[in-house]
């Protein structure tokens, strides 16, 4: 499952995909409108913040699979976290904090800069 939200500067797409009966993969992709230059972003700050509420964030440190930018998880915890993702991608104030970050990131070279036709 993929979920296309459109932000100012930024296209974001939340996807889910089913790996086998029990895992999912799960990430959050940044696509610059300009350059299509793409990212995985669960492991910047504000999105970590807003996706391990919680129990989860309190002890970050002990869940080194939320190290990477693309996770592997159990399927409902999958999909808990992208109901949670689109529903920060869509609040405004938000978007606005998460795009200046997100140039800062490309600014700084911390992106992974993998460019694909169309941002897909």
């Amino acid at each position: 499952m993929t979920e296309n939200i459109v932000g100012k500067r930024y296209d974001f797409q939340v996807v889910c995909d089913k790996i086998d009966e029990k895992y999912f993969t799960f990430y959050t992709r940044a696509i610059c409108k300009i350059t299509k230059r793409t990212a995985c972003i669960n492991n910047l700050n504000g999105v970590l913040s807003e996706l391990l509420i919680g129990h989860e964030a309190e002890k970050y440190d002990s869940y080194p699979q939320y190290y990477d930018s693309t996770w592997i998880t159990l399927g409902e915890k999958a999909k808990r976290f992208a109901k949670i993702a689109k529903d920060f991608l869509v609040d405004s104030r938000f978007i606005n904090y998460l795009e200046n970050k997100l140039d800062d990131d490309r600014g700084k070279g911390e992106w992974e800069n993998i460019v694909t036709e169309n941002g897909k």
